[in-house]
């Protein structure tokens, strides 16, 4: 069997196993209030608290098995406080989750395939899983898990059989994604994007060129899968020294790959974006219910994954066809007969806020209604951050209502008359239902932290 005892567990990471001994569970989570009943918990100490203090919750919650350190198992007492339970106790509870989710998908051996880039990455992941499921038994995370942490506990929850794994990677320093492919080699790796994202961390566009393409360090490595249109991800792949083989998508004449014409529509029945890709001289009509123009890209991406992994054209658009989106990833709704609520509170970076902006403006256009926009501040974009807001703004002229949460707002000096600046979401959630009208489509987007999916969920539905 691919999966390991305790015992064998508290081996293969230099530990040892206190409490009775049984198969590792599949069943992983490093917060107690996520445990499942007879899974797992892996203790972990992180930057703002320490796992070993929910042991108690997740015991309760059903536990069955702990990964802890080996001094908080003695300083604890917990091998005689939870005798039915199995520790395996560690010097490194991080680390030995990784050890643990490495053997594990060295024993099942799926292909994998790894999706990172400044933005698409997550539609990217679900567009080519959801595909690739109508032939293959295919595994991918529940939600964003695209740090080394959520890569494991990914792996740790994939059934033995599992015959294609993708996992989405972030980052926002160097070297992480080296770190997650010396643990998890994908044998296909996509770049989305390179882009303005956690310059905080990268300095520059060309630092997070080089933190994405670290992707193509991973020692399996077969085919990478790239944006051509980003000249910094064209001229990397254009190097002799790239000795992999690479595959380009863009609307640029030399893409194998080649987005065409694309159409997105908002109507009563929802969103649906269909774009045209060419190969090899056959033009491909791909379609799902996906909302802006920028999801040409994530499609063509998920299908050349697709079409390398061996499924037929028809069959990968088909897949694609099914998928819907994410929340907080451009969910659209109806808010009154006529208007509408166009969620991308997810997380922002300017690429990804002027697509929204161009996406809201143009239905609105169409629809014949109102523009108005509720955005949050941009976090990580270091030294640069004043710039790109004020550039964003510049882009909402022509909107009828702006509200913006942030401190980041405040660089852009003097506020435009269509715009309001609020110093907390309470005050921006009073001045929200004030955009709350039959003629208006409302575009409510920004960094997670400033949490608006809170704003997005009381705007109410028809």
């Amino acid at each position: 069997m691919p999966f390991f005892s305790a015992s064998e567990g508290a081996a293969l990471c230099g530990g040892r196993l206190a409490g009775p001994d049984r198969e590792v569970s599949s069943q992983w989570a490093c917060d107690s209030r996520e445990v499942l009943r007879d899974g797992a918990f892996a203790a972990l100490k992180g930057a703002s608290t320490d796992g070993h203090l929910y042991i108690a919750g997740a015991a309760e919650a059903g536990a069955k098995l702990m990964l802890v350190s080996e001094d908080e198992l003695e300083r604890q007492g917990l091998a005689q406080k939870y005798r039915d339970i199995s520790f395996i106790a560690v010097k490194d509870t991080e680390a030995a989750l990784c050890r643990l989710a490495r053997e594990y998908l060295r024993r099942t051996g799926p292909e994998t395939v790894a999706i990172t880039g400044s933005v698409g990455k997550t539609t990217t992941r679900e567009l080519t899983s959801a595909a690739l499921r109508q032939r293959f038994r295919v595994h991918s995370a529940v939600r964003s898990f695209n740090t080394l942490i959520g890569c494991s506990l990914t792996i740790l929850a994939m059934p033995a059989d599992t015959q294609v794994l993708v996992l989405e990677l972030g980052t926002n320093h160097f070297g992480e994604i080296a770190e997650m492919v010396e643990s998890f080699p994908p044998e296909l790796a996509v770049i989305t994007e390179v882009a303005p994202c956690h310059l905080e961390g990268f300095g520059t566009v060309e630092g997070v060129l080089r933190a994405k393409t670290e992707i193509c360090g991973s020692r399996n490595l077969k085919t990478v899968i790239y944006n051509c249109d980003n000249e910094l991800l064209k001229n990397y792949f254009a190097q002799d020294k790239i000795d992999i083989a690479a595959v380009s998508v863009g609307h640029c004449g030399c893409a194998g790959f080649k987005i065409g014409n694309t159409a997105v529509e908002l109507t009563e029945n929802g969103p649906r974006t269909e774009t045209e890709v060419t190969v090899e001289g056959r033009t491909y009509r791909l379609s799902s219910p996906l909302f802006g123009i920028q999801h040409a890209y994530n499609m063509a991406y998920a299908f050349a994954a697709e079409i390398k992994l061996g499924l037929g054209p028809e069959e990968a658009a088909a897949g694609i066809a099914g998928t819907k989106a994410l929340s907080g990833r451009g969910v659209c709704r109806r808010t009154a007969f006529r208007g509408w609520l166009i969620d991308e509170a997810y997380n922002a970076n300017p690429l990804s806020m002027h697509a929204a902006i161009a996406n809201t403006r143009a239905s609105a256009e169409r629809l014949g209604l109102r523009r108005c926009a509720i955005l949050g501040g941009m976090r990580e974009l270091g030294e640069s951050s004043d710039l790109w807001h004020v550039r964003i703004l510049a882009e909402l002229g022509d909107f009828d209502e702006v509200l913006l949460l942030g401190s980041e707002w405040k660089a852009c000096g003097e506020l435009p008359a269509n715009t309001r600046l609020f110093s907390s979401r309470e005050e921006l959630l009073s001045a929200a239902a004030s955009l709350q009208r039959d003629d208006s489509v409302i575009l409510v987007k920004g960094s997670n932290s400033y949490g608006l999916k809170h704003v997005a969920g009381v705007i109410p539905e028809i």
